[in-house]
């Protein structure tokens, strides 16, 4: 009988304990309380994209990310919808420009119209240069945009205008693109039994101050001996934005993403089929390397009249542009499952851990994707596959976006230019 009493005594204080606590939102209570509803409500994921082209896009295609454009796959209102929270934002410079010294000069431009675009929906997007700057736009429910590049041959091989991007908001690039240059060779060399010829002493100074400035670098579309060199003389974690398993497609090989997990690096799968699908490599992929847009495996170096440059690109561009639309209607017809995404993301994590997975989409660049994640709206379909995968809510978080900001986090907060 005492114990009876004693029970419901207890049970009454703790009663009392626990509401006292009602009117107190911010006690540590209701925050466990809150934390453990966040994780089982079934809320959408908030996601971070490695990699994505959208001011690229209309910049060269036109339109807005506001709204329909040349590329709808990505607008605003598709991103909010899908969960969208940060991406790395690039600019595109075509190795036509390198070599004939107009490389600077179109990535201000790009830059200059990835800060118009964005100033158009203040209350939906933003830059952001740092974690803390990610994480501020998070609680405001909007979307940051890093900026980035993809392929250092924007720099011109100066060092100076690297520093200048980055004091422009540079915070993410990639070294090489569609060739190979005097930082390193592509992925698809024929040199050293299709290693390539790796990283030059440049490339070791690029990495170098890229380290020191706290610009994640991108090893994406590089060759694997200059892989390999990278995360041999970077101090900071590096990352792959758009790059899989060589086992289940075209990527990594397990070397290369084991040694990326011990720097504590990210690979993000993308939504692209000729990387996570053999069979739509084969087809679509099996030929020469594309080479630059604008001339392909011509000379890049023109030769005609200086003052007709600019009408020769636009000639050119839009020769290529019609192309890639008859391509993307071809393809889309091969496109692959979402199960191949899926299986990518899986064989990755169960190799190196959940911790060294991201997601991008290519979102402007590549015109197709595969199927269930279409355009900026679908991305918890991924989510969602992940979880009838059997993977818990927690590492669905790290792999849809808390992975990616871990590292971009740590690569701004370590960096030694302040």
């Amino acid at each position: 009988m005492k114990s009876r009493i004693l029970m419901g005594v207890t049970f009454t204080v703790f009663l009392c304990f626990i509401l006292s606590f009602e009117f107190t939102p911010l006690s540590p209570f209701s925050a466990f309380f809150e934390s453990v509803y966040a994780q089982d409500s079934g809320e959408p994921f908030w996601v971070f994209d490695g990699h994505m082209h959208p001011t690229s896009s209309t910049y060269h295609r036109g339109g807005t990310i506001g709204e329909a454009n040349a590329d709808p796959r990505f607008t605003l209102p598709l991103a909010e919808q899908g969960g969208l929270g940060a991406a790395f934002v690039n600019t595109g410079i075509d190795e036509f420009y390198e070599a004939n010294h107009l490389a600077v000069k179109d990535a201000l431009r790009q830059f200059d119209h990835f800060y118009r675009e964005l100033a158009k929906y203040p209350d939906r997007i933003g830059v952001a240069t740092n974690g803390d700057e990610v994480r501020a736009f998070r609680g405001e429910g909007k979307i940051a945009a890093i900026l980035s590049i993809e392929g250092a041959l924007a720099i011109e091989s100066d060092l100076g205008v690297l520093r200048m991007y980055h004091r422009l908001g540079l915070r993410e690039m990639n070294l090489v693109h569609l060739l190979g240059n005097n930082i390193g060779d592509v992925g698809f060399s024929t040199e050293n039994n299709g290693k390539g010829y790796g990283l030059t002493e440049y490339g070791r100074e690029l990495v170098a101050e890229m380290n020191r400035l706290g610009i994640l670098i991108d090893l994406s579309h590089a060759g694997e001996q200059t892989i390999m060199d990278v995360m041999d003389v970077s101090t900071q974690p590096v990352a792959t934005t758009h790059s899989a398993a060589r086992a289940l497609g075209r990527g990594w090989s397990d070397e290369m993403i084991r040694k990326l997990a011990r720097m504590r690096g990210v690979i993000c799968v993308p939504f692209l089929p000729m990387v996570v699908n053999q069979e739509f490599a084969k087809k679509y992929h099996s030929g020469p390397p594309r080479g630059s847009s604008i001339v392909g495996l011509e000379p890049l170096v023109y030769r005609g009249d200086p003052t007709k440059i600019y009408d020769f690109i636009e000639e050119r561009t839009s020769r290529y542009s019609s192309r890639r639309s008859e391509r993307a209607r071809q393809r889309n017809s091969d496109i692959p499952p979402l199960s191949d995404l899926i299986d990518n993301i899986d064989y990755i994590a169960r190799l190196v851990g959940v911790e060294h997975v991201g997601i991008s989409s290519d979102w402007g660049g590549y015109p197709v994707n595969i199927k269930g994640i279409e355009n900026a709206g679908e991305y918890q379909n991924i989510a969602q596959a992940l979880l009838k995968r059997g993977y818990s809510r927690e590492d669905v978080a790290k792999i849809m976006g808390e992975n990616l900001l871990q590292i971009f986090d740590e690569v701004v907060r370590t960096a030694k230019h302040q």
